[in-house]
């Protein structure tokens, strides 16, 4: 999960540092923030420490987090936008981009 690497990540630098003033290191704690997944049109699951739900609420949790979690505002009127023509044309042509071998 990408929450967890930051941590880690995060994590290590503060070692690095430590390390270079012999100090001694941090261990990592696991802090489970819950979990998001979104598996179709109106349909996502949400499993929190506190809470779990499912269906329409969920989706729209899971599509808000990730408007909130992006940089900047531009971008998340950028996303939003081509969620918004994404939702009303019914693409779900896979968006995949393939080089050709010469």
């Amino acid at each position: 999960m990408a929450n967890v690497a930051i941590n880690q990540a995060k994590l290590l630098a503060k070692n690095f540092k430590r390390l270079q003033k012999k100090l001694p290191l941090l261990e990592y704690e696991y802090f489970d923030m819950g979990a998001m997944a979104t598996v179709g049109k109106h349909k996502a699951v949400v499993d929190l420490p506190f809470l779990r739900f499912q269906g329409l609420l969920a989706w729209l949790a899971w599509l808000g987090l990730h408007l909130l979690l992006l940089m900047g505002m531009k971008n998340r009127f950028f996303v939003f936008v081509n969620w918004v023509v994404a939702y009303f044309s019914n693409n779900s042509a896979l968006r995949l981009i393939f080089n050709r071998k010469r």
